[in-house]
């Protein structure tokens, strides 16, 4: 329920478009992890907001706890980040993470 009522809020703010991507499949060949991927791209492109507002992405368990989401708002749309711009690369690889499980 609260996922729900976050991507409601956060769809209600910003003017989304899809990015084109299609669902997300993990290969199997992927090397994304936490440490090699993750900290450092949501470090880069979503703790200038998500460090102190809902949904906090601090942590690995809060971003894992928040996959659904992020896939709605950053690699399904262009909603996030909010006020810049992400390359679709980066989505793809974005969704590709969380479609292995964040790991």
């Amino acid at each position: 329920m609260l996922k729900v009522v976050l991507l409601a809020s956060l769809a209600a703010c910003t003017s989304a478009n899809s990015t084109g991507i299609s669902p997300v499949s993990c290969p199997s060949d992927s090397t994304l992890t936490y440490a090699s991927f993750g900290e450092s791209f949501v470090s880069s492109n979503c703790l200038s907001c998500h460090d102190r507002q809902a949904p906090t992405l601090t942590t690995h368990a809060a971003i894992q706890a928040n996959t659904d989401a992020i896939l709605n708002e950053a690699v399904y749309t262009d909603a996030m980040p909010q006020n810049a711009s992400m390359d679709i690369s980066e989505r793809e690889l974005l969704g590709e993470w969380i479609a292995c499980g964040a790991p």
